[in-house]
């Protein structure tokens, strides 16, 4: 009786053990993903800021200029009212 609880006491300790083991994963721990805010930072743009960023500034203001430099429409201020009637030029812009 005394080896029968003997045996019942190991085999209930050795069953708590297996089920109490931990396998470390391998390989490096990853950081926890911070998703921070996005911030938009406001775009600026307009004739003004076209003149500094673009090779030739003079094919700006020429009308025979290829079509590759652009049409400018992009810097043209549209109405409201009237879809398409051009109502001014941008000359610099913050845009937020």
């Amino acid at each position: 009786m005394k080896t029968l609880l003997a045996v019942a006491a190991l085999g209930l300790g050795g069953m708590g053990l297996a089920s109490a083991q931990f396998v470390a994963p391998k390989g490096p721990r990853q950081p926890p993903i911070v998703h921070e805010p996005t911030v938009q930072r406001p775009t600026v743009e307009g004739i003004v800021t076209e003149i500094f960023t673009v090779k030739k500034p003079w094919q700006l203001v020429n009308p025979l200029a290829p079509k590759s430099y652009g049409d400018g429409r992009h810097t043209v201020s549209y109405s409201e009212k009237e879809p398409g009637k051009p109502k001014g030029f941008i000359l610099f812009a913050i845009d937020w």
